[in-house]
């Protein structure tokens, strides 16, 4: 009877401690379950990543050219004329080619401002005939026709409105009243030609920056969701291994209950045996001989 109370506690004892390592893995099976689900909820959204699509490239805001640039010039010191820009050289097909009249309207509107602003400042008459208007609107056509410039009929255009603003400026005229000099008109038409320049270069180095950084963006998106396909791929093998080992342990619970239910059946069989067995009868002096 002793032995079945030892075999009992004893028992009990590897019981408490079985239910503790088991209540143990089960807690680190729901651990695995709940790596296993969050691991492919996020692997597939790594996967699903797309590239955002960059904002469009902006086109340059619209600037135009300031006459009080000029009229700031003035105050400083008189503009110094300069020669009218290079133009291409005529390419050898054209040759012999008479070129086609373009920007008359603006070149005669141009000097009419340059012959007005002259009766205003009170310049003697300057030579506006045929041949003198004709000169200048080939040297025109070929500025704003040259290869090498964004120039074209919008300068030409610009350029007539900017002229005849500054040749009409107050400040202007009474400027040439003090110093009336022969040139002044050149000087007014070589600013124009080199702030649209300016304008155009402005422009064309603000646009090519927006085209960089659409470029950047797009490379940068690409490389986001390839980062992202791979770790989602590294995700997925992770919620591999969480959900590998969660089978195991599950594995070793079932093999542990099974291990737990024979022993339990192995002591009631031995119990039961031992209850079921009579005690041997002890032998007294006082039992009389066979036969007597």
């Amino acid at each position: 009877l002793c032995g079945v109370l030892m075999a009992l506690k004893t028992s009990t004892t590897e019981e408490l401690f079985l239910k503790i390592f088991k209540f143990a893995m089960l807690v680190i099976m729901s651990l695995t379950l709940l790596i296993t689900a969050g691991s492919l909820v996020f692997a597939a959204y790594q996967y699903n990543q797309s590239p955002k699509t960059p904002a469009p490239a902006q086109k340059a805001p619209a600037k135009s050219i300031d006459t009080g640039d000029f009229l700031k010039q003035l105050k400083s010191e008189s503009p110094k004329a300069e020669a009218p820009p290079a133009v291409d050289a005529p390419k050898p097909e054209n040759a012999g080619k008479p070129e086609p009249v373009k920007y008359q309207d603006e070149v005669v509107k141009i000097y009419a401002c340059y012959k007005e602003s002259n009766k205003q400042a009170n310049i003697g008459a300057i030579n506006t005939g045929d041949d003198e208007i004709e000169n200048f609107r080939k040297q025109v056509q070929r500025i704003a026709d040259s290869k090498n410039a964004d120039r074209g009929q919008a300068y030409v255009t610009d350029a007539a409105k900017v002229v005849c603003d500054i040749l009409a400026n107050p400040q202007v005229t009474e400027y040439r009243k003090s110093r009336p000099e022969p040139d002044f008109f050149f000087d007014v038409v070589n600013f124009h030609i080199e702030s649209w320049d300016q304008l155009k270069a402005e422009e064309k180095k603000f646009e090519s920056e927006e085209e960089a950084r659409v470029n950047r963006e797009q490379q940068e998106e690409a490389l986001r969701v390839e980062v992202s396909k791979e770790a989602a791929k590294l995700t997925l093998l992770v919620a591999a291994g969480a959900f590998v080992l969660f089978m195991a342990l599950a594995l070793y619970l079932i093999v542990a209950a099974i291990e737990t239910n024979l022993r339990r059946i192995g002591l009631g069989i031995e119990a039961l045996t031992q209850t079921a067995t009579p005690a041997p009868v002890a032998e007294t002096a006082e039992t009389p001989p066979v036969g007597a």
